[in-house]
This record gives C-alpha cells, sequence and structure tokens, in this order.
C-alpha cells in the first residue's frame, strides 16, 4: 500500500490527529459504470472547490475508495497540494474530461507518462487505495419496500442506510429511552434488517481499525481471553506519541455517502441505524474527527477518543458560490444524491 506522507519533520507543531471523511462529488452513476461511476459536471466543481479548503487544512496523507467516482473526487480536490498531484493533465485538458472514460491511448499522446480512465498512472502512488472503503453495495433492504417505496426500490432493494426512518426509530425506541433495571436489545437483535448484515458490519469495523493503526491510533484491546466487549476507545503507539509531527496527522479518505455514515458510528459507538437514519452526507461534503487526547494516572500510554467536530460540512462549496446540487438520480430530479424517502 503506497501513501504520500508530507509531514515536514523540520517544523514544531503539536496537534491532535485528524481523519477527514469525504464523501465524493455529485456522481454519475453511468458513465464509466464498471469502474465504479464518474462525477457530473457539478460534482467535478464540487471536488474542485474541495482543493483551496484540503490545502489549508494542511492534509499529510490522503487515501480513496477504488471506485472510479471516488478517485476522481481525489484527484480534482488534490491538485493543489504538489506531493499528492497526480498531474492529471494539463488545466486544459483536465477542464475538458467531461466524464471518465478518456481513453488511454488518446491522453498519452499529449500526456507524459501511462494514463489509466484520464488519471495518470502515478495516482495510487500518491493517494493510497483502500479498498475497504468502497461503497457497500451489497448491504440491501429486505423489508418495507411497499410500505415506503421509492422510484430506485422498484428496481432493487435500496441500500442499507436509506432504511426508512420511522421504522427504525420505532424499532430502536427501548434502546433511545435507555430505561434502568431494564434488559435492552441492541441494535442488531432490535432492528431485523440490520441483523443480516452484523457481520459485515464487524469485518468493515476491522478493517477500519486496521487503517488507522497504521498511522499509529490502535485499538484498545484486553486480549483474547477477555470476556469484556472490546473498548470503543483507542491510544497512540509510542512511535507516535514522542513524535510531535506524527500526533499531527491529518487524513483525507474519500469515500462514499453510505461508507462515511458506516465508519461515522463505528468510531462514535452510535447504533448504525440511528447513524444511517438521522444523518447524511452530502456530496464532497467533509466530516472531520479529532482523536482527542487523554493521558491516563493509570496507564502510560495516551488514550484517543475519536470526536466529530464537524458532520457533512459543504463550507468550501459557499466559499466558491456553490450550492448542493440535485441529482439527476433520485425522484422527481428535486433533491441531492442520497436523499431518498428519509428526507421527504
Amino acid at each position: 500500500m503506497h501513501y504520500a506522507s508530507i509531514i515536514d519533520h523540520n517544523s514544531i507543531a503539536r496537534g491532535m490527529v485528524r481523519l477527514y471523511i469525504i464523501r465524493h462529488g455529485d456522481p454519475d452513476y453511468e458513465t464509466n459504470k464498471e469502474q465504479g461511476g464518474s462525477l457530473t459536471k457539478n460534482g467535478r466543481a464540487e471536488a474542485t472547490a474541495l482543493a483551496s479548503y484540503l490545502k489549508n487544512e494542511g492534509i499529510t496523507h490522503a487515501y480513496s475508495s477504488p471506485m472510479g467516482r471516488a478517485k476522481l473526487t481525489a484527484a480534482l480536490a488534490l491538485q493543489e497540494i504538489p506531493e499528492f498531484s497526480t498531474n492529471f493533465l494539463h488545466d486544459k485538458q483536465l477542464n475538458s474530461i467531461t466524464d471518465y472514460t478518456t481513453s488511454a491511448s488518446s491522453i498519452s499522446s499529449s500526456s507524459s507518462g501511462g494514463t489509466n480512465n484520464g488519471i495518470n498512472n502515478n495516482f495510487d502512488e500518491n493517494v493510497g487505495i483502500e479498498m475497504w472503503a468502497k461503497e457497500l453495495s451489497t448491504w440491501r433492504q429486505s423489508g418495507h419496500l411497499d410500505e415506503f417505496p421509492t422510484r430506485q426500490s422498484r428496481k432493487k432493494a435500496p441500500a442499507i442506510w436509506d432504511f426508512p426512518a420511522p421504522i427504525i426509530r420505532y424499532q430502536l425506541c427501548d434502546l433511545n429511552r435507555g430505561q434502568p433495571n431494564m434488559k435492552i436489545s441492541g441494535w442488531k437483535e432490535s432492528c431485523p434488517d440490520y441483523s443480516k448484515i452484523k457481520s459485515h458490519f464487524s469485518e468493515f469495523c476491522k478493517d477500519a481499525d486496521e487503517f488507522l493503526s497504521r498511522h499509529g491510533v490502535l485499538k484498545e484491546d484486553g486480549g483474547s481471553h477477555d470476556p469484556n466487549p472490546p473498548s470503543p476507545n483507542y491510544h497512540l503507539a509510542s512511535h507516535v506519541a514522542d513524535d510531535p509531527q506524527l500526533r499531527h496527522q491529518k487524513i483525507a479518505l474519500f469515500c462514499h455517502g453510505g461508507t462515511g455514515l458506516t465508519l461515522l458510528s463505528h468510531l462514535l459507538s452510535i447504533p448504525l441505524p440511528l447513524v444511517h437514519g438521522g444523518m447524511w452526507l452530502a456530496p464532497s461534503s467533509v466530516t472531520t474527527i479529532l482523536f482527542d487526547e487523554y493521558q491516563s494516572n493509570q496507564k502510560e500510554e495516551i488514550i484517543v477518543t475519536p470526536r466529530a467536530i464537524q458532520i457533512g460540512g459543504t463550507n468550501h462549496l459557499t466559499a466558491a458560490g456553490l450550492t448542493i446540487s440535485n441529482s439527476e438520480f433520485e425522484d422527481n430530479f428535486e433533491r441531492p444524491s442520497g436523499i431518498k424517502h428519509n428526507f421527504m
């Protein structure tokens, strides 16, 4: 796995590790469908608007889902940071690409080096590709399709993160109340549709924690003989805790709406159905997780707890004079991508 690290070890800066969960821009699901889609014209403008924002944030590491719409968002959003630049063609050519299917042969004649679908072949070296961050396309609903129909549900079962929010809240009402002296089932038992993906969710969480461990953010684990559930907290590896620069890592992950919400549920220890039914990430939005540091008197290591300091932020769109665009893939063309019956 390759990734670019642009931490300046010659300068001293104190800070805490931050993770930026960035949804791809407004998607074009039909273009380059086999490779995970592309971006609409609005989506490319949204991704480009991220460039100055991420440069100012001082991103030190960058990763992307393997799907085309996320990789294209990353390429456009990172173009102002030389260490991550994909040399994505000259500006004139970049602006002329209206889809993600420009052939390698047509581009290579006017660009140095080989290309793949319009992205220079150095892309995967400059920006790490994380397979686990792909769209969770197999996580589907199985019930309530007649009660809460959408245009998409007439073709195939909707994604699990589009599950009807009223049903989620009803199924989890006891869990939400938190009545004392009352045995309450967790969300995996209370929501029948979600119980079917609990093994997928567990695997997703393991992959996410492995990703964080590569940056020295380690999940607290009592060991294989510990009868208690795994701790929701993390701690810093000693080599990170001892290096002020590594404690200032700013990690960008370009992914998808459902993936971002699922990761948010895991990091914040909020029941997955409540996150899916109660939150939404706009195209190109930025969700910022601060790994808040705590020094325990009982342990030498630095405990870190994920804290959301921004969810679904779109300040970059406002700064660029843009608004969240409606998607041609949603009902009646009057709502942004990812808004379905939960926002009727």
